[in-house]
């Protein structure tokens, strides 16, 4: 638990760090910073947790990205991915939790993450990433990521489908 709380923080703080973005493209923003949006006070545009139909597709485009990137990594035996790639796939999850329940992500804080309750989510999502967070550079972490945007895509499709 607490080792996947500091690599969240950690984590966290690098997105923060990445500052101002010179890209208007929203897509290649968050290939870049998931959260972007979320995290910068002054951004002036879309509020992507406002139309959360037309945007958490978006970020399971950038999880398909990352994916298509990683792939080949394992298909040629290496037993690792890049860890920086797989945490920016948890963030576009933990993210497309928010925008679904129409909310900016305020942090990436394990234990706040926890507490929270999302009208759409996978089945023992928390669990699963904390697992996930332990090693995110293996393979079968890559598989379970994977697994919970399949899952988080019937959810919010089936959540927004329901409430329009």
């Amino acid at each position: 638990m607490t080792q996947a709380k500091e690599v969240l923080a950690s984590y966290e703080q690098y997105l923060r760090s990445l500052g101002q973005m010179s890209s208007s493209d929203m897509k290649e923003a968050l290939r870049i910073n998931p959260v972007y949006i979320d995290f910068c006070t002054e951004f002036k545009g879309v509020l992507p947790w406002e139309d959360s139909g037309k945007y958490v597709p978006h970020l399971f485009e950038v999880w398909d990205d990352i994916k298509a990137s990683l792939l080949p990594v394992f298909q040629t035996r290496k037993s690792r991915c890049d860890q920086n790639e797989m945490l920016k796939g948890i963030v576009c999850l933990l993210a497309s939790f928010h925008w679904t329940a129409g909310e900016r992500v305020k942090s990436l804080d394990w234990s706040e993450l926890t507490k929270k309750s999302f009208p759409a989510k996978p089945i023992n999502w928390a669990e699963r990433v904390e697992f996930i967070l332990l090693k995110p550079t293996q393979y079968h972490c890559f598989i379970q990521l994977d697994e919970l945007f399949t899952e988080m895509k019937k959810h919010f499709y089936k959540y927004h489908a329901m409430n329009r």
